[in-house]
């Protein structure tokens, strides 16, 4: 996490004012790039409400999905010191942003010590999880990577405040595919096969988690749940 919030718990009095009088708010539309590979760096934009994903083209022609944001997330960060963009961020849904220009944010950064540990913190632990999701699409079997994009939805986006348990956002089935590394056609037999286990529940489009726990245990351990028995 690193929200405005945080951003001015972490900025001394003096500088507060700057950032104040730099930021801008933007509204982005669904399915509409907030900046795309290649573009000039221009600054570092803080998710006030609404989901992201990131893209990056590898060497290929189709973009790949390497991370999923939601509210109070930081996107633009991976351009500091370079000039141009290496990735690309997608709206998922119609987003609010607030955007700071990377020179001020820099300037920032260097004159608040605090604030540049938490941000150290905060891209370690980000790295982290990439090398850990990069390990999982070489080792874990198909099943598994579409469990723990479950997992991942829960974490990032949460549940919806309507219905118990469904997904406050589901990613399309295309998109599942992409970020797990497998096929359209894979993801509907495995989601399936949750719904079956009773590990899920399909909604339309929409996802019920019927058992987290087990979603979990099921990630962190190396056997498949066997199929719930129907009780008299």
């Amino acid at each position: 996490m690193f929200s405005t919030k945080l951003f001015k718990k972490y900025c001394s009095k003096e500088w507060l004012p700057i950032f104040e009088s730099n930021k801008k708010t933007i509204s982005i539309k669904a399915k509409q790039k907030i900046f795309n590979e290649g573009d000039p760096v221009k600054g570092i934009y803080f998710i006030e409400q609404g989901k992201v994903k990131v893209l990056s083209r590898f060497d290929t022609a189709e973009e790949k999905i390497i991370r999923i944001a939601g509210n109070d997330m930081l996107l633009g960060h991976r351009g500091i010191h370079y000039e141009y963009y290496h990735i690309s961020a997608e709206a998922l849904t119609d987003t609010t942003l607030t955007f700071l220009p990377i020179d001020i944010f820099i300037k920032i950064i260097k004159a608040n010590p605090e604030m540049s540990i938490y941000l150290l913190n905060f891209m370690t632990e980000e790295l982290r999880e990439a090398e850990e999701r990069m390990k999982n699409l070489l080792i874990l079997d198909p099943k598994k990577r579409v469990a723990l994009i479950l997992l991942k939805l829960i974490d990032c986006f949460g549940y919806s405040t309507k219905i118990t348990k469904l997904l406050s956002y589901t990613l399309s089935r295309k998109d599942m595919a992409n970020m797990a590394g497998t096929t359209y056609e894979t993801i509907i037999r495995t989601l399936g096969s949750f719904e079956d286990l009773k590990l899920i529940k399909l909604e339309g489009k929409g996802i019920i988690i019927k058992n987290e726990n087990k979603l979990r245990a099921y990630v962190n351990n190396k056997n498949f749940p066997k199929k719930v028995k129907a009780t008299k």
